[in-house]
C-alpha cells in the first residue's frame, strides 16, 4: 500500500491528462470551457513524491502523511520546487545556536516563492483570458 494523503493541484485544463495519470480527478467543474482547473487526489501515495511533472506550470498542496508533514509544490514549467508548508505558512529550519532560521531554509523558501509567483502569473493570465473570452456579448441597441 503506502502512505496516503489528500492532495490538490491547480493547473491548465490542457494539462489535465498528465495529472489524471497520477490519480487526480476534477474537484469541481462549473464551466467546462474554463482554462484553469482544480484537481484533487484523496489518496495520493507519498504525495506523488518524484512523480509530479516538472515541465508544466501548476501549484499544488498536500496534507501530512504518516511519515511526512504537509507541503506545497510550485512549477513554472521550467523550475520545480517543493517545500514543507501548511496553511499557516512555511516550515523553517531553526539554528538554535544563532537563534534564527538557517540560511539554507530561508534560501529554499525564497526560491519556492519565486517559482510559485511565476507559476501563479502564468495561471492568472489564463484566468484573465478566461474572464474576457467568457463574458456575455454586449447588447446591441438600435437607434
Amino acid at each position: 500500500m503506502g502512505d496516503r494523503c489528500y492532495m490538490s493541484v491547480t493547473c491548465r485544463r490542457e494539462d489535465k491528462a498528465a495529472f489524471e495519470a497520477l490519480g487526480f480527478v476534477l474537484e469541481f467543474d462549473p464551466r467546462p470551457e474554463s482554462l484553469i482547473i482544480e484537481m484533487i487526489d484523496e489518496q495520493a501515495n507519498y504525495a506523488h513524491h518524484d512523480q509530479m511533472p516538472t515541465h508544466l506550470p501548476y501549484t499544488a498542496a498536500y496534507g501530512a502523511g504518516s511519515n511526512y508533514g504537509p507541503g506545497s509544490i510550485a512549477c513554472d514549467g521550467k523550475q520545480y520546487a517543493e517545500i514543507a508548508a501548511s496553511e499557516e505558512g512555511f516550515m523553517v529550519a531553526w539554528d538554535f545556536k544563532k537563534s534564527q532560521p538557517t540560511r539554507k531554509s530561508v534560501q529554499q523558501i525564497r526560491q519556492f516563492i519565486r517559482i510559485e509567483k511565476r507559476a501563479g502569473n502564468i495561471l492568472n493570465k489564463l484566468r484573465e483570458q478566461d474572464r474576457v473570452e467568457n463574458q456575455p456579448c454586449p447588447r446591441q441597441t438600435t437607434n
